[in-house]
């Protein structure tokens, strides 16, 4: 058995009267419930959709590991175990992967979701936000729009980290608060399952540390003297010693990862995108379009503001302390390695939003029993979880579409197919309003064989995608040159998702 001994003042769960009791219960069963129906939703949704890119790449990749053990090599890059593990049991169910497989890979990442919005949970308890606090916490996490993140199967790295290191943190914030050693070893357990998903979770001691410096400080000097004393832990000191081992291994040891440091060039689009990744998305798309020149000098002034308020309201956050300054800096903690080690997407965003959802079901325990000044707050985080609910569903169609017009692809040339070799022209990587659903910038070839197609086909672009690809980079004389030695050259519509013969 481990001892420490800690200040008084870490904090924990207020205990609470019977009938507090009772309003604790009635609000968990209400948030749990409405929580899990709309995931279960947008499951609903998103079950359907066929595998896309990377999904048919990374199976056929792990389908050539004879082992579970060979799919858990540490040697596979990316360093992301659980991941591969993940993808080697789809690839070798047998089961035919355009049937009901893509659902159920999606349905083990919302369950993944559900772990994480109980560590939400727990963690509002932890915070002493109540019962009330917990709920609204626990809501809007689930309506984040994370689906983009949720059914994407090739990249179930992340759901999986975000749920096990949110769970590390709650129990390694109590083991701070209570001292108890079973739940520093859980903690420890959670932190390293959180490494064999994405090796991002390396992070949680830099989170872990700022919640004990700051929820519950009064001021900095107090958050400074609950930092150190939490140091004297031998749990927390272990859960920095594995997040600096990883990040030094990482950098040092395996030259051929995947992620390194991104072009110079490409910070402030990556820095604009994760500043605005936990705004509902029409302010994202003000920011990102303006800033990108899309709309003139009254766009980039609009794209400014926006990220000028985003800019107040963060330091409003870090001046007001507590959760709020938590929530602040946990956020850039976790955005600023995607900032500088990956091209920005929206799915990078699910950890922060769980800062974020604790930041504002704060806000509105705060604005509890305080006067009519004070009601302000509980309208604000009621307009912002309808705008992530109607951008998660939103998402969700989208990604719906996305895989019917896949399907459309598949059956369009089915019908053309004959015996000359087919090539079709113009699929575009990305789909969606931010251009951020997977479509064909991998796999294309492996989806049409899965769903029937037998003859000679590749798929060709004509403009450079914002990611890399294995589609072949064609200008219209090498198209010229394939109609010429007999190739049935299509080109796609992305109005119609139909194929029509390609015309110079």
């Amino acid at each position: 058995m481990v001892h420490a001994t800690f200040p008084t003042d870490l904090g924990g769960p207020e205990p609470e009267s019977p009938n507090c009791a009772r309003q604790s219960s009635r609000w968990t069963s209400l948030a749990w419930l409405g929580s899990c129906a709309f995931l279960a939703l947008l499951w609903f949704v998103v079950a359907p959709v066929p595998f896309l890119s990377e999904d048919w790449t990374q199976m056929e990749h792990l389908a050539g590991a004879p082992t579970l053990a060979s799919a858990l090599d540490p040697a596979r890059e990316p360093l992301r175990p659980l991941q591969h593990a993940f993808l080697w049991a789809l690839a070798h169910s047998g089961v035919d992967p355009t049937t009901w497989l893509p659902g159920a890979a999606r349905a083990v990442a919302f369950l993944l979701h559900l772990v994480a919005c109980l560590a939400v949970w727990g963690l509002a308890r932890r915070a002493r936000l109540g019962a009330t606090g917990a709920a609204v916490a626990l809501v809007l996490f689930a309506v984040f729009p994370n689906v983009k993140m949720l059914a994407w199967p090739a990249a179930i790295g992340s759901p999986g980290r975000t749920a096990f290191e949110l769970v590390a943190l709650y129990f390694l914030v109590r083991r701070v608060q209570a001292g108890r050693a079973r739940d520093g070893w859980f903690g420890l357990l959670a932190l390293a399952v959180a490494l064999g998903f994405h090796e991002t979770a390396l992070l949680l001691p830099a989170i872990l540390i700022t919640w004990v410096g700051c929820i519950g400080a009064d001021n900095l000097r107090a958050g400074v003297r609950r930092v150190l004393a939490s140091l004297r832990d031998p749990f927390v000191l272990a859960a920095c010693a594995i997040g600096a081992a990883h990040l030094v291994h990482l950098l040092f040891f395996r030259p051929d990862r995947v992620h390194g440091a991104k072009d110079p060039g490409a910070l402030p689009a990556n820095f604009v995108k994760a500043a605005l990744s936990l705004a509902p998305e029409f302010v994202r798309e003000i920011g990102v379009e303006g800033f990108r020149g899309h709309r003139g000098t009254f766009g980039f002034a609009a794209a400014g503001l926006v990220l000028a308020l985003v800019a107040a309201l963060a330091v409003w956050s870090l001046r007001r302390g507590g959760v709020a300054r938590f929530a602040v800096l946990a956020v850039a903690i976790d955005l600023g390695l995607a900032v500088l080690g990956a091209g920005f997407v929206q799915r990078y965003a699910c950890l922060a939003s769980a800062f974020v959802a604790l930041a504002l079901a704060h806000g509105v325990v705060k604005a509890q029993g305080v006067s009519s000044r004070g009601t302000l707050a509980p309208r604000v985080v009621l307009v912002v979880g309808a705008l992530w609910l109607f951008d998660a569903a939103r998402d969700a169609f989208e990604i719906r579409t996305a895989g019917q017009a896949a399907l459309r692809l598949a059956t369009a040339a089915l019908v053309i197919e004959d015996a000359s070799p087919l090539a079709i022209v113009g699929v575009p990587d990305m789909i969606g309003a931010e251009e951020d659903v997977p479509f064909f910038n991998w796999g294309g070839v492996s989806f049409l064989r899965a769903h029937g197609l037998r003859g000679p086909v590749e798929l060709l672009r004509e403009r450079a995608f914002r990611t890399n690809s294995d589609q072949v980079l064609v200008d219209a004389a090498r198209l010229r040159a394939l109609r010429a030695a007999g190739v049935d050259v299509q080109r796609w519509s992305q109005v119609d998702a139909s194929l029509t013969t390609y015309t110079p």
